[in-house]
């Protein structure tokens, strides 16, 4: 595929085993996701990939966590702007039928690629391993508050959806500080989003700096 920016980013074949094959850049992510709509399109208003991860970034901040799991949560999604982003029903049906032809889940093996590409480039491999499950967390409710606000489900006419454990006890609740379908929020274009997840980047990564600079003064490792 050609890259916003004008590279060449090799999603398989033989040349993806040159360095260069596989060029990241924020730019290019921010961009792409910002243009890549969620739910296959089936929402009420555009809500992109970048407008997701700026509210799973939010989350945890609201939750009072610490920039390392904002971080992973801005950039969870981050190699959607190379794959693009199929939806979680798109997904099991791609693994299933890949597994009834006798071979393996196809679309996690070709999305594994290309997301620890991104997270080993950007140095977050370690990050999203250690908060493994907050990532999962954060993400569900995010979606949860996503089906609630720019989605056309309804609890009465719909099938519950299982990766949120409709009809349980321990059923992901959305958040109840904001609203996704707000006027304010829908006047909003998606070069916003670009700028607003290429805002949120920078900021992340400067106090992850400061973080990990702290961490190791504290360990009596530097001055």
């Amino acid at each position: 595929m050609t890259t916003i920016s004008g590279a060449d980013y090799h999603l398989g074949g033989p040349r993806t085993m040159s360095p260069e094959a596989r060029p990241i850049r924020i730019g290019d992510i921010a961009h792409h996701l910002s243009l890549i709509n969620r739910f296959t399109g089936a929402t009420m208003r555009p809500y992109s990939v970048a407008e997701h991860s700026l509210l799973c970034a939010e989350i945890a901040k609201h939750e009072g966590a610490p920039a390392g799991l904002q971080m992973a949560m801005l950039m969870h999604d981050a190699h959607e702007a190379y794959t693009t982003d199929l939806s979680s029903p798109a997904k099991v049906a791609v693994n299933c039928y890949s597994m009834g032809a006798g071979g393996v889940s196809a679309w996690s093996l070709f999305e594994d690629v290309h997301a620890n590409a991104v997270r080993d480039h950007f140095n977050l491999r370690s990050v999203f391993a250690g908060y493994k499950r907050e990532i999962r967390r954060i993400d569900l409710i995010a979606l949860a508050t996503e089906r609630r606000d720019v989605t056309a489900y309804r609890h009465q006419a719909n099938d519950p959806w299982a990766v949120l454990a409709d009809g349980t006890s321990e059923a992901i609740q959305p958040i109840d500080w904001d609203d996704l379908g707000s006027p304010t929020r829908e006047a909003l274009s998606w070069k916003y989003w670009r700028q607003a997840f290429l805002d949120r980047f920078a900021r992340l990564q400067a106090e992850t700096g400061s973080d990990f600079r702290r961490i190791v003064a504290g360990a009596g490792m530097i001055a």
